[in-house]
């Protein structure tokens, strides 16, 4: 198996692995998959038959999940 191009490593090991991002946000994988599916979730990274998420867009869904108020969320 070839070794990635070293300027991708930094990259390579940023990304979150969806059981490290459900343990950090206290739910699943399969939440984690279901929002994949409809698209609630962060945007992610498939390699192959992985899936991998950026601190970037975690990050930014996170932010997005902001409200001042209860009326404000989606359902």
């Amino acid at each position: 198996m070839p070794f990635p191009d070293p300027a991708s490593a930094p990259l390579l090991s940023s990304l979150i692995p969806p059981a490290t991002l459900a343990a950090s946000l206290d739910t699943t994988e399969r939440t984690l998959a279901e929002w994949r599916i409809t698209g609630r979730g962060p945007k992610y990274i498939r390699a192959g038959r992985r899936v991998f998420y950026r601190p970037e867009a975690v990050d930014e869904w996170l932010l997005s999940q902001e409200h001042t108020r209860t009326s404000e969320e989606r359902s």
